[in-house]
């Protein structure tokens, strides 16, 4: 009979899967996981819809319906409403709010799980965030499972001064990055200039840079990073959005004004 459970673990993790769960998303989806579903849930359902089909033709009715639980289940994760949304969150570069958005909860996050560390700042690669904007009105869990699909824990890079300059230069080359608020990176006449709570890069002090483990790994071309010290949070990114943004206190709101990204 366990086989028979396979495909409702499937449905469970396939927002985990490594690839783009659908096209841009601008206002909520609410998910009907039964009949006509919407087509980013389209590929896990249809495996345990085929199982279910399968079981109660066989006359296996009992465990069809031990299906059904999950079912109900997922429906409630995914369409839970976390906050409102006040202004639209666009993704953009070299900065959006969007980004600032993302980025500035991973600063806060890393805060709260390495109490005994001083986080310099926050940054994850833009090619990460897989939607292009979400639009006002409610935030559905579903949203954020949309916007960052992927398996990617949060963890910290103990960085010298001379490391971080050389990552964000590749960070400047890419066209910029989302960063949260306590970095600021200029490019005046083809240099590059870095603040990090308004001082300067010393190149002998160590920083801790909260980011995702596939760009600490040398993901999206950063190889600078690989071997460097890594301190794993054991949350998953998108996780850490689904906690934070539930804990919003108001619409969230949040401006892009250039002032972390100026390349």
């Amino acid at each position: 009979m366990c086989k028979f459970l396979l495909p409702i673990i499937a449905v469970f993790s396939f927002v985990g899967c490594k690839a783009s769960l659908g096209p841009v998303t601008v206002a909520p989806q609410l998910y009907e996981i039964d009949g006509a579903q919407s087509p980013r849930l389209s590929a896990g359902l249809a495996s345990a819809s085929r199982v279910r089909g399968t079981l109660e033709e066989s006359g296996a009715d009992e465990v069809a319906a031990m299906i059904d639980p999950y079912k109900d289940q997922l429906t409630a994760k995914m369409n839970r409403v976390l906050a409102q949304v006040a202004t639209p969150l666009k993704k953009g570069a070299p900065e959006s709010n969007l980004g600032n958005w993302m980025a500035d909860i991973m600063y806060a996050a890393a805060q709260e799980y390495y109490p005994g560390k001083q986080i310099a700042f926050a940054v994850t690669n833009i090619g990460g965030l897989r939607v292009g904007e979400i639009g006002t009105g409610p935030l559905l869990v579903s949203e954020v499972y949309e916007l960052m699909p992927f398996d990617n824990e949060l963890v910290l890079l103990e960085l010298n001064g001379a490391e971080v300059e050389e990552f964000l230069n590749h960070v400047a080359n890419a066209g910029g990055w989302p960063v949260s608020e306590q970095l600021a990176v200029r490019r005046t006449g083809g240099k590059l200039g870095v603040t990090v709570n308004g001082q300067s890069l010393n190149p002998e002090e160590i920083y801790y840079v909260a980011t995702i483990d596939y760009v600490a790994d040398g993901g999206s071309d950063a190889a600078m990073l690989k071997g460097k010290i890594q301190l794993p949070s054991g949350q998953f990114l998108r996780e850490v959005l689904v906690d934070f943004a539930g804990r919003s206190v108001g619409p969230i709101d949040v401006r892009s004004t250039g002032d972390r990204m100026r390349l």
